[in-house]
């Protein structure tokens, strides 16, 4: 595919060395857990990249560079040009989007307290984070932001929303899980016959209404679905009177004969279920949304880990989001990715903790642990160029705007007590963190052009 050949070409020269010599590489130390040992991990920095000189390129209000245009439309959309995926914005010129998730006003003991003081009111802190997160060189937010005020904003940002299409719809039957829901034997219910008018329903009261912004990037179906291989075998762990279950059943009966086990079943078998399944998920939503909105990119729901039917995903996507953990440097998981979608890629969560926050013991969430809010940054800027460098990143969402605040009991167990944001649970900044986030954030541009002259 030219996907392929386009991303070992680009990733061709960073096994060529574009960091500096093996004798002043930069290390971090860094953790998967509070409680492992530290390891060193091989950093890049804008500061290390040889030959690399800073410039300033002139940006809109969307934060797309003003050198290159390409068609207008009126609403975001993602191009490949001369090897290199891009979103375009809505005036036509060429995007990376550059976000924060949960860009919202907290909801736990500390930061209730707090908010007051810091703002005084929701329209203050509306436009005072907008001008926090301009000033340090993002152009949007992400999923779980509070849209409503930020679409109030001065000098507003874009942003893209999580509608929640799967989640709503098995409302009942989940519990909460460790960052997501969780579905009955990770099961979701894309059998079920009221599916279809619900997702009919679900986009006519939730998306219509957000068709004609163009300051919206796109729309996420849902967040970490259990879609691994083999799903099968899952749905007939359902009870048998679940329409999940007899739709398993009813397929491999109607491959293997009547009375078929699992066993029976060859591999692409198996694999054509588990395309069933997405195509019953991932086009029910898509017609939903397209009937009302025909405008906006379709970003599809935020998966991770491994999952089943790649290709079918991408018939449905204009950009793949996915979060993307357990990489300190990710170009050849972005690779992948791009590769097996057939789409650019959208990174939607990745972060660090810093274990130089009193209160926060950083048990929760799956982020790496460094040592303090600078090696915060380093990792932002290592994994951001690696993005950068792959040619198929769009834009990447860091995971988040503030701190977890360890009082709030009520949220899942991946928001505990980490240190996550960019502002504290006072809503004070993290200086260090941010100034090498701004260091890179404004760069980006720039910093393509390098990449590509290579």
């Amino acid at each position: 595919m030219k996907i392929k050949r386009l991303i070992l070409a680009g990733l061709a020269y960073v096994l060529a060395g574009v960091s500096v010599s093996s004798a002043d590489t930069l290390r971090v130390k860094a953790k998967r857990d509070p409680g492992l040992g530290w390891k060193l991990e091989e950093t890049r920095t804008v500061e290390s990249l040889n030959r690399f000189k800073p410039k300033r390129i002139k940006t809109n209000a969307f934060g797309s560079r003003m050198d290159c245009r390409q068609k207008k439309t009126g609403f975001f959309h993602a191009v490949e040009k001369d090897g290199r995926w891009w979103l375009v914005d809505p005036e036509g010129y060429l995007n990376i989007n550059v976000s924060v998730v949960s860009v919202n006003m907290g909801s736990g003991p500390s930061q209730k307290k707090a908010f007051p003081r810091a703002f005084g009111s929701e329209k203050k802190w509306a436009n005072k984070t907008v001008e926090l997160l301009r000033e340090n060189g993002f152009n949007g937010t992400g999923a779980w932001s509070d849209d409503e005020q930020l679409r109030e904003a001065k000098n507003r940002i874009n942003y893209c929303v999580n509608w929640k299409f799967m989640s709503t719809f098995a409302r009942g039957r989940t519990k909460l899980g460790s960052g997501h829901v969780d579905y009955p034997a990770d099961c979701i219910p894309v059998f079920d016959p009221d599916w279809e008018s619900f997702c009919e329903r679900h986009a006519k009261m939730k998306v219509a209404g957000f068709k004609d912004d163009p300051c919206l990037v796109g729309h996420f179906f849902d967040n970490e679905l259990p879609l691994k291989p083999g799903m099968i075998e899952r749905f007939l762990e359902l009870p048998k009177g679940d329409a999940g279950y007899l739709a398993a059943r009813n397929f491999m009966e109607s491959r293997k004969g009547k009375g078929a086990a699992i066993g029976d079943l060859k591999a692409a078998e198996r694999d054509a279920f588990d395309d069933l399944v997405m195509e019953k998920y991932m086009g029910t939503i898509a017609r939903a949304i397209r009937k009302v909105d025909p405008n906006h990119m379709l970003l599809g729901p935020r998966l991770y880990s491994r999952n089943a039917s790649m290709g079918t995903i991408g018939k449905y996507v204009d950009a793949f989001a996915y979060n993307l953990y357990g990489k300190w440097s990710p170009a050849w998981k972005a690779a992948d990715l791009a590769e097996s979608i057939g789409k650019p890629l959208l990174v939607t969560e990745f972060y660090a903790k810093g274990m130089d926050v009193d209160g926060l013991s950083n048990e929760s969430g799956a982020g790496w642990c460094v040592p303090t809010q600078e090696d915060r940054g380093l990792f932002y800027q290592n994994f951001a160029l690696d993005l950068l460098e792959s040619k198929v990143c769009i834009g990447w969402h860091w995971f988040r705007y503030q701190d977890n605040d360890p009082g709030n009991t009520k949220v899942d167990a991946s928001n505990l007590n980490a240190n996550k944001g960019i502002v504290n649970n006072d809503y004070e900044p993290y200086e260090p963190l941010l100034t090498k986030m701004k260091e890179l954030n404004t760069q980006v541009y720039a910093l393509i052009d390098y990449f590509d002259r290579q």
